[in-house]
């Protein structure tokens, strides 16, 4: 990114009166409750699956990614979800399972920060500030959750919009925790007005 400017080392610098700037991760583990149906049927991997009612009034709760690709999405009515993929398998929700494998996952991160925002079974915020093993880079805890998670439960936690932090320009005050931003490359602009959206004060200009 380059040489910072003294007037960005001057935002940088704590100011008296000042919160601690955090850093947050947000892990968002998508189709979590498709993807632990196909994990736990074999006959169902490979195969568009929905979580939910086959009825007239069902509702689609997830679809696996191979669902997804005939635009079946989650909160769909289940007869327009069949409409779309004909060849679409409905299976019952198990949330006991699913709370079994949240709990897996609550403990992986408790193994690096005692500081979890919780928002559903498979998304958290992670406050690794102070992590439990001091390592200074987010990313790096990050990279490591996603792989005992792979590891521990079978299940991924890649793609758009799965295990991501917050830039590491971007800051937020410890009331502010439970926001994030999912930044993608090709956002641009769009960063600094997520920012202002979710109240998170500034990010360096290189950002935008």
């Amino acid at each position: 990114m380059g040489e910072r400017s003294d007037r960005d080392q001057q935002v940088d610098a704590p100011r008296e009166g000042t919160a601690i700037l955090r850093k947050i991760i947000h892990v968002d583990m998508d189709a979590f409750f498709a993807s632990v149906e196909q994990r736990d049927n074999p006959d169902l991997r490979g195969k568009p699956v929905a979580v939910g009612g086959s009825a007239a009034r069902g509702v689609v709760a997830a679809a696996s990614y191979e669902a997804r690709k005939f635009g079946v999405r989650s909160a769909m009515p289940s007869i327009t979800a069949k409409r779309k993929c004909p060849e679409l398998i409905f299976v019952p929700p198990r949330f006991d399972a699913y709370r079994a494998v949240s709990q897996q996952i609550h403990a992986i991160f408790a193994e690096h920060t005692p500081v979890i925002e919780p928002l559903s079974l498979d998304e958290a915020y992670l406050d690794v500030t102070d992590n439990l093993q001091g390592i200074p880079v987010a990313t790096t805890i990050a990279e490591m959750i996603r792989a005992k998670i792979k590891a521990e439960t079978g299940l991924t936690c890649f793609g758009r919009r799965q295990l991501q932090q917050i830039p590491g320009q971007a800051r937020l005050r410890p009331e502010q925790a439970r926001w994030a931003v999912r930044h993608h490359p090709e956002a641009g602009s769009r960063l600094c007005r997520g920012l202002a959206r979710t109240e998170i004060s500034w990010c360096w200009p290189g950002d935008c």
